[in-house]
């Protein structure tokens, strides 16, 4: 097999899945770059350490836990640990995009897409004689697996990230960080044991994929939530109108709007459009932080955030876009 095929093999099934995800967070976008990072740290580093880590272990594991360890054992703590560093660096540096669970999950997901496509590519590879098979169990059937143990831990952090306890989230995250070794583990194990053992690793994964959408779903509601208790009083300041308000709670007349500035006003049009949509649901989001006494934001960043909905919604009306500025 050549290495397009299998790169494509790997590559075009985690792009459609990705996307999935990325629609998911339809109120505040994370950042691109952010976005990026999760992925990357995926598919590569990680990929990478825990090859090493895996092989290093691997004598050691057998002699103690027999010949299957390496995979059901060392494998899950190994790579669960990994993908989880990421998902901690970015809870930790870049908190104020780390808005909650939903959050959690989309970059959990990325992170374990990232992981999945690299792994893919290597089994297609190694597996060549029996890609048909393989390409249908790694990325049909158990497509979401990795995505979802890593969610696990984004979830987690998500729950905890307006929790002013420290040690709630000094337990939680360990807590998570083990459930998803043992979802893993328990895969892994159950993919080993046959016919039977492979239909009731796929039943339970499922039921796992499943709870994580649900659980975004609700979290998007809670996202709407606060997009509507929070931008109601910028109307009564006048920062915006009434109708930018209600579009604004809207991801299909966001969208509508930014399409039609683009036909009346072009790039231009689009571009402040979008800025000035963005800035109000980060105006709500921020608004919610500092009515949870979140310590990494403030009253003063609320006014910044004003100041610059007025400017962007000031450039928008300039470019064109008038629909969007009634």
């Amino acid at each position: 097999m050549s290495l397009l095929i299998a790169l494509l093999a790997a590559l075009v099934p985690t792009l459609g899945y990705t996307l999935l995800i990325w629609w998911l967070d339809r109120h505040e976008k994370e950042p691109l770059h952010l976005l990026i990072v999760a992925f990357v740290w995926g598919a590569l580093p990680a990929v990478a350490l825990a090859l090493i880590t895996e092989v290093a272990l691997a004598p050691t594991v057998v002699t103690h836990f027999g010949p299957g360890a390496p995979t059901t054992l060392a494998a899950p703590i190994v790579e669960e640990t990994l993908k989880a560093l990421a998902l901690i660096g970015i809870f930790l540096f870049a908190r104020r995009e780390f808005n909650g669970v939903l959050d959690g999950i989309i970059y959990g997901a990325l992170v374990g897409f990232g992981f999945a496509m690299t792994e893919n590519l290597l089994y297609f590879l190694s597996y060549a004689e029996q890609f048909g098979t393989v390409w249908l169990m790694r990325t049909l059937l158990f497509g979401f697996n990795h995505a979802f143990f890593s969610s696990i831990v984004g979830i987690a952090l998500g729950l905890v990230r307006y929790e002013r306890r420290r040690w709630v989230g000094y337990l939680a995250t360990p807590i998570a960080l083990w459930l998803a070794i043992l979802v893993h583990a328990l895969h892994n194990s159950s993919a080993q044991a046959g016919v039977l053992g492979l239909l009731l690793a796929w039943l339970a994964d499922s039921g796992g994929v499943l709870i994580v959408l649900a659980t975004a779903v609700l979290a998007q509601r809670h996202e709407l939530h606060w997009t509507s208790t929070y931008l109601g009083a910028e109307v009564e300041r006048g920062i915006i109108d009434e109708e930018q308000y209600q579009i604004v709670q809207h991801p299909t007349q966001r969208l509508r709007v930014e399409g039609q500035a683009l036909l009346q006003g072009g790039w231009t049009a689009l571009r402040a459009t979008h800025r000035f949509h963005h800035l109000l649901i980060e105006l709500a989001f921020v608004k919610h932080q500092v009515a949870l006494g979140d310590r990494f934001c403030t009253p003063a960043d609320v006014e910044a955030l004003r100041g610059a909905v007025l400017e962007a919604r000031r450039h928008m009306e300039q470019s064109g876009a008038r629909v969007a500025a009634r």
